[in-house]
């Protein structure tokens, strides 16, 4: 059978092993029958298997990683891996961009890969499938040498403590990658989700400046309110993905990666009582307020920020 959830199918009643009949490949969806061994009434789904193992490279080194935990962000995985705890991790909510890391996938709507800066600690492990991922450290250090936004960030004194200066760097990088010559008006926009307690600002931009080919920018200290109009830009095409909540291999979830939209469909159907998120790629527009109970106290943690699908 097809992506069956199982290696095959077997009658619950008396165990036999069950084909179906003259070969057929079972599409998405749920299927009733008779076992011919024992001749009772068979009911069953036929779905896609959810993902048991990823495939990504993270600073041009390949890694795969078995049964990945659908819980876990990205940012969990890097900062556990040796000689990777240059990312920070700090709110845990998109809101501090200290974690931000630069990620190349395949766009399906221009066929052709793309650079994104994201917020690793909301961006899913298992969505890193089949992505390059680019942290602070595989862009320049102290033994091999600064990449010139390193170099212009210290140039520009604009690091204090240090600890946001990744996500900026790694932010600009991302950038540069899709814009080699932006404007210093899209510099600053793209500094929207970046925050520094330290330096006010000023010498980051200054810094980061400095790869503009325009002039004139909008300044940040003339920004007096919000012109209260605000648009969404074009959504990049990404893997569609669901997760549901049913336990295996000691995760709450299980992460699917349906390919067709008979597939979607049949999932969703499968798991109506289960608790269903659609995953678009990229962290969400806000992010999951759960609560839970620690230790006799009652506190606040952030899930996975994950986009509707269009």
């Amino acid at each position: 059978m097809r992506r069956s959830c199982r290696p095959h199918l077997e009658c619950p009643t008396c165990f036999a092993r069950l084909v179906p009949e003259n070969g057929v490949q079972l599409s998405s969806g749920f299927y009733s029958g008779k076992c011919k061994t024992c001749n009772k009434e068979v009911k069953f789904w036929s779905v896609p298997s959810p993902v048991s193992e990823i495939t990504f490279t993270v600073n041009g080194t390949q890694h795969t990683v078995a049964n990945p935990d659908p819980g876990m962000s990205l940012n969990e995985w890097i900062r556990n891996q040796p000689g990777l705890q240059g990312t920070k991790v700090m709110c845990r909510e998109a809101g501090c961009g200290c974690c931000v890391v630069s990620i190349t996938r395949r766009d399906l709507s221009v066929s052709k890969d793309v650079t994104v800066a994201v917020n690793s600690c909301l961006f899913p492990l298992c969505a890193v499938n089949g992505t390059s991922v680019t942290t602070i450290e595989g862009i320049g250090n102290r033994y091999d040498g600064f990449h010139p936004i390193q170099e212009r960030l210290a140039e520009h004194n604009g690091s204090q403590c240090g600890y946001c200066s990744p996500g900026f760097v790694m932010n600009m990088y991302s950038l540069l990658k899709e814009n080699p010559s932006p404007s210093k008006q899209q510099i600053e926009d793209s500094f929207d989700g970046n925050l520094c307690r330290c330096t006010g600002y000023r010498p980051i931009l200054d810094a980061m400046k400095t790869f503009a080919k325009s002039s004139s920018p909008l300044d940040i200290e003339e920004l007096a309110k919000c012109p209260g109009v605000c648009t969404n830009g074009d959504m990049q095409c990404a893997r569609k993905c669901i997760t549901t909540s049913v336990h295996q291999g000691g995760s709450s979830v299980l992460w699917y990666c349906p390919t067709s939209l008979a597939d979607l469909y049949t999932l969703m159907t499968k798991h109506t009582n289960d608790k269903i998120r659609l995953v678009a790629g990229n962290t969400g527009k806000g992010t999951y307020i759960l609560l839970t109970k620690r230790e006799g106290h009652t506190g606040r943690i952030s899930a996975l920020g994950l986009d509707s699908m269009d």
